[in-house]
């Protein structure tokens, strides 16, 4: 046999006994599978490297809570009754927003009023979302049969950054732009540490559906080298099924 054929068979007889391995496992209950989905509000946390003066970081006052949706599948071992590990893979959605700004071309001196133009917008917003693969890996602890907390870390990938500017004018319509964020060098490999405490309130012999208030917060700036930086915090509440 030539070291190429070798180098197959062994690669065959690995693949066999991680199969074997993971059937008998599974016959034992030792994994489930899962999907999850977390509706959150996400919002970018200000660090200052020291560089900006504190009026100008000051400015960035005016941003507040993003709603955000991530989801990700999941593979969860049972190490003993109450110990649990679990991987997963999913998309994750971040960012922030500002509130709205009041829009006007000037002030009547005569009333002090702003000065309205009804084809012009009485209020701006622009929202900032941030795009990732995230790979989560945490450990879960059962309290009984149903409640649980989990603590873990994910390493996150990514791949997009966009913007949108909403206008709001006087008759109540609204004009969405969206774009490419190119406003800084935005970090490629970031991670985030994980917190969450919930239920199963569903057990059935072949699933079970949780839910869970969860917490992330990302240990870097989402920028590369930003003196105002943002670190991500997403609040929210993690609910799915595993089977």
């Amino acid at each position: 046999i030539n070291k190429r054929s070798k180098m197959k068979l062994t690669t065959v007889i690995l693949i066999l006994t991680l199969f074997t391995w993971i059937n008998c496992q599974s016959q034992e209950n030792k994994f489930e599978l899962g999907f999850g989905v977390f509706p959150n509000f996400s919002l970018g946390v200000v660090t200052n490297d020291g560089s900006v003066p504190g009026e100008v970081e000051s400015g960035y006052q005016g941003e507040t809570w993003k709603p955000s949706m991530s989801a990700n599948v999941f593979v969860e071992y049972k190490l003993n009754k109450n110990s649990i590990i679990g991987m997963g893979l999913g998309y994750q959605n971040n960012g922030e927003r500002t509130q709205k700004i009041d829009l006007y071309l000037g002030i009547d001196p005569i009333t002090g009023n702003p000065i309205i133009d009804p084809s012009f917008p009485t209020q701006a917003r622009f929202v900032y979302n941030h795009h990732n693969l995230e790979i989560p890996l945490y450990y879960r602890h059962m309290f009984g049969d149903r409640f649980f907390i989990l603590i873990g870390t994910s390493s996150i990938i990514n791949i997009a950054n966009t913007y949108a500017s909403i206008k709001y004018f006087s008759d109540e319509s609204k004009e969405r732009t969206t774009g490419e964020d190119n406003s800084t060098e935005f970090r490629r490999f970031n991670f985030s540490g994980n917190f969450g405490f919930g239920l199963d309130y569903l057990n059935a012999d072949t699933l079970s559906l949780f839910v869970y208030p969860y917490f992330q917060y990302s240990f870097l700036g989402v920028s590369e080298s930003a003196s105002l930086n943002r670190n991500f915090l997403s609040i929210g509440i993690s609910t799915g099924i595993r089977f």
